[in-house]
This record gives C-alpha cells, structure tokens and sequence, in this order.
C-alpha cells in the first residue's frame, strides 16, 4: 500500500512538471492576433519659411507653430520564439499641424492660422528581445499616404507635390500581460515637414522631421 501511495504521488508530480513544461513552451511560441489603439505626439518644433512670387518679393511668412496629437488603429500580430519575437502591425494613422501665416500682398494682415491634415496607412514590423513579460524591438516601416487636406493651397505661389510611399524607423519598449500588450514607441521620419511644399518651383526650407513619440495598446483576439 505505501509503495502504490509513492507511485501515485510520481506519477502526479511527473504529470504536474509535465503541465507546466508545456504551458511554459506555448507561453514561448504562442502566436497572437488581435488589434491596437494608439495615440501619440508628433515632435516637430516650430519653424519659418517665406513665399516669394515671381518678382522675389516675399509676399506670405508661415511658420510651423505646433502639431496635432496622431491617432492610429487597426491589425496587430505578434509570434515569439523563446526569448525573441517579431510582429507587425497594419494601421491607419492620422495627425495635423497648424500654420500661422503673415501675408505682405498689398499691407501686412493679420496673422491667419491654417492647418494641414495627413491620413496615412503605415505597415511595419518589428522584432527583438523579451523576457518576463517585457520587450524591446526595432524595425522598420512603410507610410502609405491615404489622405491630405491642407488650407496652405490657397496661398498665392503654393505649390504641393506629394510623396505617395515614404519610409521611417521605430524602437519600443514594451510589456505583455494576458492578452493585452503595451508599447511606448519613437517613430523617425524619414521626410521632412515641407518635403511636398513648394513655393513655385522652389522646394520650402522647412528641414523639422514628423517624429513621433506614441502609448499603444493591442489586444489579442486570436492566440
């Protein structure tokens, strides 16, 4: 009797070492799929530029004074391999800046506030490092411009030409609890403010970099 007692207790511990072997492999190779919520800044410090007409005189000032919050959503996934992990994501983003713009047509008027608005699908993916819940990665990403509305059009001698696909870089540190992941993100631009601003023929000097620094939350509805 007390060596079936022993053996039943093996048997047990070996099938208890067993289980939590093999939630500890699928916590390590476990594929996730779900979506994000972001909400982020854009880091772009104020900046001037002057529109001249065909005569070389500067006929409107407009500086870059602030920006406006960006918002994004859509598909995440992400797959682990023990200690490393890639993911991507598929979102739709969005953000603003605001203008303010002196004209010196006839006499100086009053300063006016114009801003542009971008929409844009940006497709990255990332990959790196994770441990105890915790993760930090880097990759690249592609914007996929999907919407432009700016009131810099109707100044005289504005002239635009838009960049249908442009590029950046991302690094994040990041935390994954249950099936919610958290990320703190800096994206760099690789474009400037004023890459589609011209005045006439003349490209702008705005040289500010969209970069932004943004919260996001995933949720897993797949893993």
């Amino acid at each position: 009797m007390k060596n079936l007692f022993i053996l039943m207790f093996l048997l047990g511990l070996t099938g208890t070492i067993s289980a939590q072997y093999s939630e500890k492999v699928k916590e390590n190779t476990i594929s996730r799929f779900g979506v994000k919520f972001v909400g982020g800044l854009i880091e772009s410090r104020p900046e001037i530029t002057y529109v001249g007409n065909d005569k070389d005189y500067v006929i409107h000032e407009v500086e870059l004074s602030k920006t406006l919050p960006q918002y994004s959503f859509g598909l995440w996934g992400q797959k682990r391999f023990g200690w490393l992990y890639v993911e991507g994501n598929a979102l739709y983003s969005k953000y603003g800046m605001t203008f303010d713009v002196t004209s010196f047509e006839n006499s100086a008027q009053p300063l006016r506030k114009m801003t542009e608005k971008f929409g844009y699908i940006d497709i990255q993916v990332m990959g790196g490092l994770r441990s105890h819940g915790f993760r930090i990665g880097v990759g690249p990403v592609m914007h996929i411009l999907a919407n432009h509305d700016s009131e810099l059009i109707t100044l005289e001698n504005y002239n635009q030409k838009l960049r249908s696909v442009s590029y950046g870089f991302s690094g994040a540190i990041g935390y994954d609890l249950g099936r919610f992941s958290f990320d703190l993100k800096y994206d760099k631009a690789f474009r400037t403010v004023g890459d589609h601003i011209y005045y006439g023929n003349k490209k702008s000097l705005f040289l500010e970099t969209p970069d932004a620094i943004s919260l996001s939350v995933a949720f897993a509805i797949v893993q």
